[in-house]
């Protein structure tokens, strides 16, 4: 048997990785902020292959007793493979440095670094004693290889997760672990995110016309494709410790 836990299930990516995941027989855990109609479904229809813990990833404080709760029925089911999908993310704030709010920067370091890595670690620590294996997969963005202005925030957090990603791989491969630990960059997706960054100020980004552009001209995936491709990886390849995939390499 094995499990997952995945985060901001609520819609998008982390949305469609669940529904695929219980379509493989495998029992998801989900993390969200929020509950919808869509979610109310999942539950109901995955025969209790899915169960839900309402919890806002922002208020790092929560995380750690959350996620020793996980760990209490992941213990329990003893599955021989856990799966978990670090998904949740904000690419607020888009605006130049000196222009920006420092508690939205607190909130998206918050979200896309600290909740991560915090949940990674406790993780890994609660799990310490159990024979299973864990394939953890930190999902990046392609902005963190490359300044995009108006992204400092955004930026910085996932170039950070990356180096996150590599030393946590570097270091289960020094105790020659069965676990994986990489990160994934799943590219343009037609999300609510996409939205965000289209509704942005032009003088706080650039790049505001070419991302209208990604809508307009149909360059946007689905993100049930992109989930494709993510669940196809971890559940088909072997993956590699510390590496950084690419969607466009999988696709």
């Amino acid at each position: 048997m094995e499990m997952a836990l995945v985060t901001g299930v609520s819609k998008g990516l982390g949305y469609e990785i669940s529904k695929l995941l219980i379509e493989q027989g495998i029992e998801v855990i989900g993390l969200s902020r929020n509950t919808n109609e869509r979610l109310q479904n999942l539950i109901t229809q995955s025969e209790g292959r899915f169960s839900h813990y309402p919890v806002d990833l922002i208020n790092v404080e929560e995380i750690e007793a959350i996620i020793k709760e996980v760990s209490k029925q992941i213990v329990e089911r003893k599955p021989q493979k856990l799966y978990v999908i670090n998904n949740a993310g904000m690419v607020e704030p888009i605006e130049r440095l000196g222009y920006l709010d420092n508690s939205a920067i607190q909130r998206a370091v918050q979200l896309n670094l600290l909740a991560p890595m915090l949940m990674n670690n406790t993780l890994l620590k609660e799990l310490r004693d159990e024979e299973l294996e864990v394939i953890i997969v930190n999902v990046t963005s392609g902005a963190a290889e490359r300044p995009i202005h108006g992204w400092s925030v955004y930026n910085a957090t996932k170039a950070a997760i990356n180096m996150h990603t590599k030393v946590a791989g570097l270091e289960q491969e020094r105790i020659d672990s069965a676990h994986r630990i990489v990160a994934f960059s799943p590219g343009i997706m037609d999300t609510e995110m996409q939205g965000t960054i289209r509704g942005a100020e032009k003088e706080a980004f650039i790049e505001l016309d070419k991302f209208q552009d990604f809508k307009t001209s149909g360059a946007l995936r689905q993100p049930v494709q992109v989930a494709k491709a993510l669940v196809d990886l971890v559940l088909n390849k072997r993956l590699i410790n510390g590496h950084v995939y690419d969607v466009n390499e999988l696709i």
